[in-house]
C-alpha cells in the first residue's frame, strides 16, 4: 500500500481501521509500523473524526412538557385528504400560493417578470450575434496579409 492510497483510504473510512475494509486493514497496519508520515496523517484523520463525530457532547432530551405541546400541534393539524381529480389538485395549490384569495396582482407580476425576461433574451440574441460578426472579421482582416503595390 502506498502513503497516497492510506490517506485516501483515511479520507474515506476514518482514522478507525476496524471501520475499513477487510482486504484493506493488514496492509494499512504495516504501513502504520513502518512510516511515520502515516502515522501523523492518522493523528489528523482521528482529530478530525473527533470534531466531526464529537460522541462526548450530551445528549438533550426533549422535556414531558415540550414533547406535550408538540403533540398537541400536530393533533391540531387538518387531516390531509388526497384530491382525486387534477383541477382540485390545481386549485389546492393556488389556495396555498394565494391565500388571501386575490391571484390577479401576483399573476401581472409574474406575466411581467416574464415578459421582461423574453424580451431581455431576443435583445440579447441581436447582440450577441453582431459581436460574432465584428470578431470574425477582426479574425478575418488579422490574417490576411496587407496588399501592397510595389
Amino acid at each position: 500500500m502506498t502513503l497516497e492510497r492510506f490517506i485516501d483510504l483515511l479520507d474515506a473510512y476514518g482514522a478507525d481501521l476496524d471501520l475499513w475494509p477487510q482486504a484493506e486493514q493488514a496492509a494499512a497496519t504495516a504501513l502504520l509500523a513502518a512510516l511515520p508520515e502515516a502515522r501523523e496523517a492518522q493523528r489528523r484523520a482521528a482529530s478530525a473524526d473527533a470534531l466531526l463525530f464529537n460522541a462526548a457532547l450530551p445528549m438533550i432530551e426533549p422535556s414531558d412538557a415540550l414533547r406535550q405541546r408538540v403533540l398537541a400541534q400536530v393533533a391540531m393539524l387538518p387531516a390531509a385528504s388526497p384530491t382525486a381529480n387534477w383541477r382540485g389538485q390545481v386549485l389546492e395549490a393556488l389556495a396555498l400560493l394565494f391565500p388571501s384569495g386575490r391571484s390577479l396582482p401576483q399573476f401581472a407580476a409574474l406575466a411581467l417578470a416574464v415578459a421582461i425576461g423574453i424580451s431581455a433574451g431576443f435583445a440579447n440574441i441581436g447582440f450577441a450575434d453582431a459581436q460574432e460578426s465584428d470578431l470574425v472579421s477582426v479574425q478575418i482582416a488579422s490574417a490576411t496579409p496587407l496588399l501592397t503595390e510595389d
